[in-house]
């Protein structure tokens, strides 16, 4: 690992003392970035002496103090080396400037075998000596160089991703000047210099090196098989101290964000993520898409009024959101953000928040389902039970504000929910949700708005909506509380039953609309009865078992129950 130049000072002391500069010193950092399979791992010697014993690729000092105004005579040799007199090569360092400090990189190869470089760069192993280097940077910020140290590489470009360009056809052996930016993360790719296709991407996470520097480095091989399989291409980062940091390739995870808080003040909001405006004018009760972003970074999101012209101007900031990479997240912002609003009644706080749901699905499980979960988000509403009909299902279980439940796949089809108190024996709300064409698609069921908006400066009243991973406007489901159950009324009879071939529906009255449903709930034919009062159904295609019949009318609905036997 790191070794100190020790020695170095007693080695190189004697010349110094000779001229009469031993007091005067610069500095100077050693990065081991030879690539080459045989070296490593070297020794160093200096004037002689050895200064670095084992030095391994992908090593570094930190910033050594040693004699300026002489001349340095630095040996590489094999790690197995018993004397300076095993040194494979000899390289001059200096004189050194007082009071200066250096990064001296080991770059390129030793032996024969390897791609030319595409530029026509000599890539014989070297000493490459970046002057003017930076051990430190002013607080509040980090600065950084790059070095292009990468054999059979182009000359490429360094840019942000999505932003501007930070370094212009750097070849190999160059090194740039130094950037000083704030300490956060950024997105960066390589590309082939000019060119728009970037070879790989980055994140440089700068955020934890507050008034510090580093060395930004093109390491390995774009191609290791043609270049006696050695190390693989990779971006690290040296620090002042010697810290060789790899930097990470970009992976993305996907996020939906829904917009459930129900304050009129917060109608139509602008979303900041990071600093840059990504969902402007998101308007209550609608859903984005799924969208990539970044994983494995501290995001931070900001709200603010619809219209902001930047993130200070932001009502709500959420830091340090960190997304597992090829993760999916719905994201739903819940709750209110000025006052005048009635209180939980389970106590709960109803501040504005965002929910976050981790291993979201963005699309079924199977083909026929639609996979939705449940997320309670009414601020004045209590806490709740949701029982489906047909299957009796209990779908939530004692849900309060910003529960969210798991998901829940059921065959696409028509349903009715039955909102009832947490105790399950008083039905306080019903809700049809027709989902027959919502097969192979995923969703979000939400409690949204307020049950007394008059208590909550007139908000929006409740309702249950149901957010798609398409995204776009929530959609409804029907209110069908107090529709009159009409079976008796409608004086219902079906023949044959149990059917073969057909079954016929007769009723008093005309007909709307029939649908057949399984046992699962899920429709499986829908007739339009044409305001007839009998109908005639084809089963010789449905499997043996029971059938639930569901008539509607414009005075009420009524359900029957069949048999098929084939």
């Amino acid at each position: 690992m790191k070794h100190l130049f020790k020695t170095i000072l007693v080695s190189a002391g004697i010349v110094a003392s000779a001229s009469g500069l031993y007091a005067q010193t610069a500095t100077v950092q050693v990065i081991h970035n030879c690539a080459d399979p045989a070296a490593s791992s070297v020794d160093v010697y200096v004037n002689g002496t050895l200064a670095l014993d084992n030095f391994g690729f992908r090593t570094a000092t930190g910033f050594l103090s040693l004699p300026s105004g002489v001349a340095l005579n630095v040996g590489v040799a094999p790690s197995t080396s018993m004397s300076a007199a095993d040194t494979l090569k000899n390289f001059t360092l200096g004189p050194l400037q007082a009071d200066s400090s250096y990064i001296v990189v080991a770059s390129g190869v030793v032996a024969t075998g390897f791609a030319s470089n595409p530029n026509g760069k000599s890539t014989a192993f070297d000493l490459k000596v970046i002057q003017h280097a930076k051990t430190a940077s002013a607080a509040g910020t980090v600065s950084f160089a790059v070095f292009h140290g990468v054999t059979d590489a182009p000359g490429v470009d360094v840019n942000l991703t999505g932003g501007g360009n930070l370094v212009s056809n750097a070849q190999y052996g160059d090194a740039s000047g130094y950037l000083t930016v704030p300490p956060t993360w950024y997105p960066i790719e390589i590309s082939p210099a000019g060119m728009s296709t970037p070879l790989a991407k980055y994140v440089a996470d700068l955020s934890g090196l507050d008034g510090k520097s580093a060395l930004v480095i093109a390491s390995g091989f774009l191609t290791p098989a043609s270049n006696n399989n050695g190390p693989s291409f990779e971006i690290l980062a040296v620090l002042a101290d010697g810290t060789v940091v790899t930097l990470p390739q970009q992976q993305q995870s996907y996020v939906q964000v829904i917009h459930n808080a129900p304050d009129p003040a917060a109608d139509s909001v602008d979303v900041y993520v990071d600093g840059a405006k990504a969902i402007p004018n998101f308007k209550f009760r609608t859903a984005t898409p799924y969208i990539q972003l970044l994983s494995n970074v501290n995001h931070t999101v900001a709200v603010a009024p619809a219209n902001s012209t930047n993130v200070s101007q932001a009502i709500a900031t959420f830091p340090n959101i960190l997304l597992d990479p090829d993760s999916s997240y719905v994201v739903t912002a819940s709750g209110v953000v000025g006052t005048g609003f009635a209180s939980n009644p389970d106590g709960k706080s109803t501040a504005f928040t965002l929910l976050i749901k981790p291993n979201a699905r963005r699309q079924a499980t199977s083909p026929g389902n639609f996979d939705f979960f449940v997320i309670h988000g009414a601020p004045d509403a209590p806490s709740v039970d949701v029982r489906v009909e047909v299957p009796s299902i209990l779908a939530v279980d004692n849900a309060s504000y910003m529960d969210q439940t798991g998901y829940l796949p059921v065959p696409a089809g028509s349903y009715v929910f039955d909102l009832q108190d947490s105790a399950g024996t008083t039905t306080l709300k019903r809700y049809q949700a027709a989902l027959s064409a919502l097969g192979g698609q995923s969703g979000v069921a939400l409690a949204s708005g307020f049950l007394n908006p008059a208590n909550n400066n007139n908000g929006p009243s409740f309702g249950i909506w149901v957010a798609l991973a398409s995204g776009g406007n929530l959609i409804p489901l029907s209110d069908v509380t107090g529709i009159k159950d009409i079976t008796d009324e409608l004086g219902l009879s079906l023949y044959p039953n149990p059917a073969s071939n057909k079954v016929t529906v007769s009723l008093k009255g005309e007909a709307g609309k029939v649908e057949v449903m399984d046992l699962t709930g899920a429709v499986i034919k829908t007739i339009d009865s044409n305001g007839t009062d009998k109908i005639t159904i084809n089963t010789s295609d449905l499997s043996s078992g029971i059938y639930t019949m569901h008539i509607t009318t414009r005075n009420g609905v009524g359900t029957a129950k069949f048999t098929v036997i084939n």
